[in-house]
């Protein structure tokens, strides 16, 4: 529990924003086979078996990659010409002495913690980093000629400062392991001497492209695609109507709307497309049309059209027979007049348990959006893309199951499609939503 601590630091969120967020694709892509060549060189000429185990890329600041140095090593400088800066290439003592043991002849590595190097193992060393740097520019002479040629050799941490602590170095580490002992070659490097070769090598397609085909990324892409559902849904009907229609809103009330053959699919709130709509083995069908959906909201249902064949109290036919535009005309005269300054009346104290705004006149006024929805299923992203027209796409929901009324993009109620007249439809509600839950509790 975090209740008792009281030394938690500040979580800083757009601490990243703050550092540069670099990555060397030269040297990720390369490294490792830089150390392997590295690895045979030193094979070669020394004969010990030094097999390569791991290698490690970073970008970091220049007071890290020194820090991250052993205490005991050899390290060559060498110029970056015609790139800028200077390298480091830093072999572990360790190393050293392992390659130094199998050399002479030894069988078994030394108990003994190491202090320093041998003269024998320094110079060893320095031929072990000339060979790691011109293995190096042998590997980049196809992007780069560099000369990498030692002006330093230095063993002591202090006195290997490159470039400003603020600096970002390229480091590359590495690990080595061989029958007498492991150890590691450490290649510290300028971000910034190595960015003109990098943008060089961008803009084509092969291991350095930063434009080139990523294949892992692409199969993992299409991976997503084919597993990610996406929820379409179909709504036969939309319609504005008055807040005052859901006051009187019971079972067996009937709204009427226009019912035409076509729906509209709908995924995240965008509609997508239109479809007409059928049945297949007792499932709801819809095909897909190729024409644009229309605008959301384009029919509207008045309180004068509302009908029911069940009698209701006479508050609530008053509210059904509101007609909504009329407030809609009363907002656009209003909207043309310029604008003017409207002197207020002062307010008067009004009679106890008198209300201050007429709910009649609130509920007249208010639109909500209603959706009746055909049905829904569920399609992959790979799928949703490759619709075509008039490919039929199967709901989920069966034939004769009752339609989802929706107000606000909430589940409100459930109806069934019914005749009003003899060229009118309407729907007519079932159970709300609410009563309808509580039943398949009670079921269960």
């Amino acid at each position: 529990m975090l209740d008792d601590i009281t030394d938690a630091e500040p979580l800083d969120l757009l601490d990243s924003m703050r550092a540069p967020q670099l990555r060397s694709l030269l040297m990720e892509t390369l490294s490792d086979r830089f150390m392997r060549q590295i690895a045979f060189a030193l094979f070669q000429r020394t004969r010990s078996s030094v097999q390569l185990l791991s290698c490690i890329n970073g970008v970091m600041s220049h007071e890290s990659a020194m820090s991250s140095l052993p205490d005991v090593m050899l390290a060559g400088v060498a110029e970056l010409a015609p790139l800028r800066g200077r390298m480091l290439l830093v072999v572990d003592g360790d190393l050293i002495g392992a390659v130094v043991d199998a050399i002479c002849g030894a069988t078994a590595p030394h108990p003994f913690e190491r202090y320093e190097l041998s003269v024998m193992e320094t110079r060893i060393a320095k031929q072990m980093i000339d060979l790691s740097l011109t293995t190096l520019a042998e590997s980049l002479s196809s992007l780069v000629h560099l000369s990498l040629k030692p002006i330093a050799y230095e063993s002591a941490t202090g006195m290997l400062a490159i470039a400003d602590g603020q600096d970002w170095m390229i480091v590359v580490t590495g690990i080595f392991d061989s029958a007498l002992g492991s150890g590691t070659i450490k290649i510290i490097a300028p971000y910034a001497g190595f960015e003109p070769l990098e943008v060089k090598v961008a803009g084509q397609s092969g291991l350095l492209g930063q434009h080139g085909t990523d294949a892992g990324w692409i199969t993992a892409i299409e991976s997503l695609t084919e597993t990610t559902p996406v929820t379409l849904s179909f709504d036969l009907v939309r319609a504005s109507v008055p807040l005052a229609v859901f006051d009187a809103l019971a079972p067996g009330m009937v709204l009427p709307f226009c019912l035409g053959s076509e729906v509209i699919a709908v995924a995240g709130g965008v509609d997508l497309f239109r479809a007409d709509y059928g049945q297949t083995d007792g499932q709801i069908c819809c095909r897909v049309i190729a024409r644009d959906p229309p605008a959301p909201d384009q029919h509207k249902i008045s309180g004068d059209d509302a009908m029911s064949d069940q009698k209701t109290d006479q508050r609530a036919d008053d509210k059904l027979n509101q007609r909504p535009d009329q407030t809609d005309q009363t907002q656009s005269s209003n909207s043309g007049r310029a604008a003017e300054r409207v002197e207020l009346e002062r307010l008067q104290a009004l009679p106890r348990g008198h209300l201050a705004l007429s709910a009649r006149h609130l509920l007249d006024r208010v639109q909500v959006g209603l959706t009746v929805e055909l049905g829904r299923t569920q399609i992959t992203v790979k799928d949703l893309r490759q619709l075509r027209h008039g490919q039929i796409v199967v709901l989920e929901q069966m034939v004769g199951e009752p339609l989802t009324i929706f107000a606000n993009g909430q589940k409100l109620a459930f109806g069934e499609v019914v005749a009003v007249t003899n060229d009118r439809y309407g729907i007519r509600v079932t159970a709300l939503a609410d009563d309808a839950l509580a039943d398949n509790e009670d079921a269960a």
